[in-house]
């Protein structure tokens, strides 16, 4: 058997490790961007719905067996409520962050996308990869971009504008 070389795992987000996401979301780097204005207590509802979800499956990312981080994808298809209306059903959206600081600015956002893709090619049927960073954030869009998205223009969301960026499989 080949040795596995991938640096990054992605397990899948259970309730028992939901206290990293509350740790992270006050991290200053990830508040910025991933601040809805909720309690931990609406934002934890929002997550424990999210880990028995069809349409949403996310991820604690883990590098040299410690957790750094939180990746989620979801079909774009099927989120609705003015997210991505119109998109095949084999288009897939993604969002991460680096919620451990020490991690920040070493080229973990990058390669973690890229074997995050890996990961889905590998285990779904995917034509199309989006994502929607902040036109604020040009730290996550050149993340992006050294990956391979695209931008294609700025779009409202619910969450305000944001850069739509695209990677084709």
């Amino acid at each position: 058997m080949g040795k596995d070389l991938s640096k990054y795992k992605f397990i899948p987000l259970t309730e028992s490790k939901l206290y990293l996401l509350e740790k992270w979301l006050k991290e200053p780097h990830v508040k910025e961007f991933w601040d809805d204005g909720e309690s931990w207590e609406e934002s934890y509802e929002k997550y424990i719905l999210k880990t028995s979800s069809d349409v949403v499956k996310q991820f604690l990312v883990y590098f040299q067996e410690k957790p750094i981080g939180y990746i989620q994808f979801y079909w774009a298809s099927k989120v609705g409520d003015g997210w991505w209306e119109g998109y095949p059903s084999d288009v897939l959206g993604i969002d991460q962050y680096i919620g451990d600081s020490e991690y920040l600015g070493k080229g973990h956002g990058t390669n973690l996308i890229k074997e995050f893709i890996i990961y889905l090619k590998s285990n779904y049927n995917v034509s199309k990869i989006i994502t929607d960073p902040s036109p604020n954030n040009p730290r996550a869009i050149r993340c992006y971009e050294k990956v391979g998205f695209k931008k294609c223009n700025v779009v409202d969301t619910p969450d305000g504008k944001a850069v739509l960026m695209e990677y084709v499989v």
